[in-house]
């Protein structure tokens, strides 16, 4: 299908920063290293969540994020991950998909259902 990115910014605590986030649609949450989770100072959570991996299911402390997409504010759960990712529920909550032939994120029409349920 190929990389898809896309810049966004998280807004913290301590600090608010721009990321280039890679799209992962095989993700549910937004997701950040812990070094810039700390350095946002971001909100934890007051539970662990399970998270299913491409290496299983893993025990991972949620935070609170803000920030903007395109424009857009937002409001997420987070999870410390190696690199930015952005997964398909925040997508699916700002009504985005993305195409495969561009590579880009495109908005889906108010009239479409999203996601494309059976």
């Amino acid at each position: 299908m190929g990389l898809t990115e896309i810049q966004a910014t998280i807004v913290g605590d301590k600090a608010t920063k721009e990321y280039t986030f890679v799209v992962d649609t095989g993700a549910t949450y937004l997701g950040l290293p812990l070094e810039e989770i700390e350095l946002l100072g971001l909100q934890r959570s007051r539970g662990i969540i399970r998270v299913m991996t491409v290496s299983g299911v893993v025990e991972a402390d949620a935070y609170f994020a803000n920030g903007e997409l395109n424009g857009e504010l937002f409001g997420a759960m987070l999870i410390p991950t190696a690199e930015p990712l952005l997964g398909y529920e925040l997508l699916q909550n700002l009504r985005y998909k993305v195409n495969p032939v561009t590579h880009e994120i495109e908005r889906v029409p108010d009239w479409e259902r999203h996601p494309p349920y059976l």
